[in-house]
């Protein structure tokens, strides 16, 4: 079989750990980078070269990879529901947890979660691969449903203890499947490459080893401290949107209000990649986790669990509501403000992009409360 040119998985893992203070254990299974221009940076400028001199006609998308087999894709899909699972038991121990042994593991596991999520889109972004950005897999989505269970009973440390370990596990049996049985030898070796990092994750979710902590803290060895607090506040209403999104996917019983989760997860988890990318290209180090000055609004909503049953999330649903107008009118005061003093190119343009996205966020979830909140 014909192997396809894909992003290399050192190259995937230098972008990681520029965005993320990446552990030694992942480090470790990445290859040394020559100096100077990177593979993909090489790449990307012949590819412009050889488009500026030869015609583009109907279809004639140059060096454009062909997407892997059905096989191949459903094993990333399914890893990155996975994934997802991993992301959501993390952030909600990270958010409810009172253990401080058992949060510190949550958020250090998160941030692991977070890097492979950034490897996957990586290695599967120039092949037409559309991956879930959501817990989309049933056995997945049953694992977070017992999360939720745990976390209304008030015991998040001990379900998450547990859960996590199942996550983990099926993860890394994922991996493992797909390092050895996808059709692809780049497909092989991007799992083989991922591996060591979920084994490590769930070796120390049972305990049996442990892995150093991350800190809460944004740093930057290019950026001033303005353009940081700008790029990790969008960094983390984007976190947060995306999890209460895929709580509330799990959570209301209507569907309107789930397509409006979906729709959010979709878009703030596009934003995140877009800052990701950026930090990552400034020596940029972002935490995984949900800031401090957001989690009030997430644990509002969690909040709003206690009252909900499996045929009635009214309450529940008005208040993510309530907090979905409250943070996205936040969020375009924010951004109306900052768009007229923006010093940064990239991040004015990031601001004035994304400020209808916020705008249509606000109108619906306007809309969507006069329907089924009042």
């Amino acid at each position: 079989m014909k192997i396809r040119r894909r992003r290399l998985e050192c190259e995937s893992l230098e972008t990681r750990a520029l965005l993320s203070g990446v552990h030694a254990h992942v480090m470790s299974h990445a290859h040394a980078h020559p100096h100077g221009m990177t593979a993909k940076a090489a790449h990307r400028a012949a590819l412009a070269s050889e488009m500026a001199a030869t015609p583009v006609t109907g279809g004639g998308l140059l060096n454009v990879p062909s997407a892997p087999g059905s096989g191949d894709v459903a094993m990333l899909q399914s890893a990155a529901s996975g994934n997802q699972l991993i992301i959501f038991l993390t952030q909600f121990e990270a958010l409810s947890g009172s253990n401080p042994t058992t949060k510190q593991l949550a958020t250090s596991i998160l941030n692991d979660a977070r890097n492979v999520e950034l490897a996957l889109d990586g290695f599967t972004g120039g092949d037409g691969v559309t991956l879930p950005g959501n817990i989309s897999a049933s056995g997945d989505q049953n694992i977070a449903q017992q999360m939720i269970y745990g976390i209304k009973k008030q015991q998040a440390d001990h379900t998450f203890s547990s859960l996590i370990v199942q996550a983990e596990a099926s993860l890394s049996a994922q991996f493992q499947q797909m390092s050895t049985g996808a059709q692809d030898a780049s497909v092989r070796s991007f799992a083989a490459g991922i591996l060591p990092t979920v084994q490590n994750d769930l070796s120390a979710a049972q305990g049996t080893t442990t892995l150093a902590p991350v800190s809460s803290n944004p740093s930057s060895s290019t950026l001033n401290a303005s353009d940081l607090n700008t790029l990790e506040t969008y960094y983390s209403i984007d976190l947060m949107e995306h999890f209460l999104g895929q709580l509330t996917m799990l959570v209301t019983t209507k569907n309107q209000i789930s397509l409006y989760s979906a729709k959010l997860i979709g878009d703030h988890e596009g934003a995140n990649a877009l800052l990701g990318t950026y930090a990552a290209s400034t020596q940029t180090y972002l935490p995984a986790s949900i800031l401090a000055s957001d989690a009030p609004m997430a644990m509002t909503v969690i909040a709003g669990l206690k009252t909900t049953g499996p045929r009635n999330s009214f309450n529940y649903d008005r208040t993510y509501l309530t907090q979905m107008i409250m943070g996205h009118k936040g969020a375009l005061q924010l951004t109306n403000t900052l768009i007229p003093t923006e010093q940064n190119p990239v991040l004015k343009q990031f601001e004035i992009n994304v400020k209808p996205t916020v705008w249509m966020h606000l109108q619906t979830a306007r809309t969507l409360y006069r329907k089924f909140a009042q």
